[in-house]
């Protein structure tokens, strides 16, 4: 499916109406991981949030005005930071934050002009259109919510 500026605010609202219902789920799925030794719940919800603000501070501006990257961010640190975060606090807040975040990603998203989606960048010698990255951005989410769903099915 090609992804258009309809199909990514679709898949934001999505996301957040599935991640809003997480909030019924018991506390020791939110607390299970689909796997061993794989993440919890918590902890993937939990490390979205930080690259939906990235994305929308560090990325989506740089990539509209055409500018080089300030921060190129540490991964593994940052997903260990957040899995940590929402291994301790309350399911609550990890919900909220990344209610917040995805909204705030949304509406920046909203905010671009369709054909400006298909403007080009550069990163780590790789070109590529907004559009695209948005749109792995977009794989990214499924493949937790799959993920997710291997807890909850059960």
């Amino acid at each position: 499916m090609t992804n258009t500026k309809q199909t990514l605010l679709d898949h934001y609202k999505e996301t957040m109406d599935f991640v809003r219902n997480l909030e019924h789920i018991p506390e020791d799925a939110w607390r299970s991981s689909y796997a061993e030794g794989k993440w919890t719940i918590a902890e993937i919800v939990g490390h979205l949030s930080p690259w939906d603000r990235f994305m929308v501070a560090e990325r989506l501006p740089f990539m509209l005005a055409d500018e080089p990257f300030r921060v190129k961010p540490n991964s593994q640190e940052v997903n260990e930071e957040a899995a940590k975060m929402s291994r301790e606090q309350q399911r609550i807040l990890t919900i909220d934050e990344f209610l917040v975040s995805r909204d705030l990603l949304r509406r920046a998203v909203d905010l671009i002009p369709e054909e400006r989606l298909t403007d080009t960048f550069t990163s780590n010698g790789k070109t590529m259109m907004i559009v695209d990255l948005l749109g792995a951005m977009k794989q990214h989410d499924l493949h937790h919510i799959d993920q997710i769903k291997q807890v909850t099915a059960r």
